[in-house]
């Protein structure tokens, strides 16, 4: 076990909780999404966009979603590019759904992000169900890739345990995610505003993603995840979230490096749908009944 997990595995949950609510404001008092950053600390990579766990308030839509898996072409030519425009100034990548173990060619996504990118870590973030399945030949591109195998510890019937010993008996990095080593996974719902009424800056500001969880997804990139699949949303329980041609950008269209810093470090006009200050934690874990109060509170 490393320093840092031990340490975590020291702190009370409550006071993992109580942090957690102090956090928002705090970041919206010294203004820290704004902030202008070197590097782009995580980068997100859908390999898939649906999941085989249905978990409710999913800020990915993922049980709303039908199911879709990344096309490698595209995949690789966004890659490329943004490899061209950052010049390695990306701190991490992060591959996943979705679970994006339900992508039959996983390994040449691992490919493509190891030819364009040369950070680590790279982690492939799955709830671990599809592990024990995973052929010789994956085990083997984890190692040559340098993956790391980050799983989120959700309460359901499976081996975290075993799974744990598992990849690490195939000499591949491990790790769970977040707190989730020592505390199964509960789950949170940051409310959104169907209506539009929020303060985009303050909602801003108040987010735990902004300026720091990038995706990318088919060419543009996001300040978060639920701009690029709010469409599931939509689709499901026929609302108009908006997304506009502001609230992300072109990297095909983008100059370099700078101008990603300045557009990722300020609000898009989706953020009038997010209503951070009606932040909800710990509801505990359940499975999606795919009603709409899941994702507005």
């Amino acid at each position: 076990m490393g320093l840092k997990n031990f340490i975590k595995r020291l702190i009370p949950y409550r006071l993992i909780l109580f942090r957690r609510t102090l956090i928002p404001t705090f970041k919206k008092i010294m203004r820290t999404n704004m902030r202008y950053k070197k590097m782009i600390p995580i980068l997100h990579l859908h390999l898939t966009d649906h999941c085989n766990l249905n978990c409710r308030g999913c800020d990915n839509f993922s049980p709303l979603s039908p199911e879709v898996f990344a096309d490698t072409e595209v995949f690789e030519r966004d890659c490329a590019r943004m490899a061209e425009l950052c010049g390695g100034r990306v701190s991490e990548v992060q591959l996943l759904g979705g679970e994006p173990l339900l992508h039959p060619h996983v390994t040449a996504f691992t490919d493509i992000v190891r030819k364009y990118f040369a950070v680590d870590p790279v982690k492939l973030v799955t709830n671990g169900i599809l592990l024990f399945k995973q052929t010789d030949a994956f085990w083997e591109n984890c190692r040559r890739n340098r993956i790391e195998i980050v799983v989120t510890k959700y309460p359901i019937s499976i081996d975290h345990a075993g799974i744990e010993q598992h990849v690490k008996d195939k000499g591949v990095l491990f790790s769970f995610y977040g707190s989730t080593g020592s505390v199964a996974k509960t789950m949170q719902c940051s409310p959104l505003d169907p209506d539009g009424k929020q303060n985009p800056r303050d909602s801003f500001l108040r987010c735990s993603s902004a300026n720091r969880c990038i995706s990318l997804d088919n060419g543009k990139l996001y300040t978060c995840s639920l701009i690029p699949y709010v469409k599931y949303f939509n689709s499901h329980f026929r609302k108009n979230l908006e997304v506009t041609e502001n609230d992300y950008m072109d990297i095909y269209k983008a100059n370099g490096m700078d101008e990603i810093r300045k557009f990722i470090s300020k609000p898009m006009p989706f953020c009038r749908y997010c209503n951070k200050k009606g932040m909800i934690w710990d509801i505990g874990y359940g499975v999606s009944k795919k009603e709409i109060s899941e994702w507005t509170g």
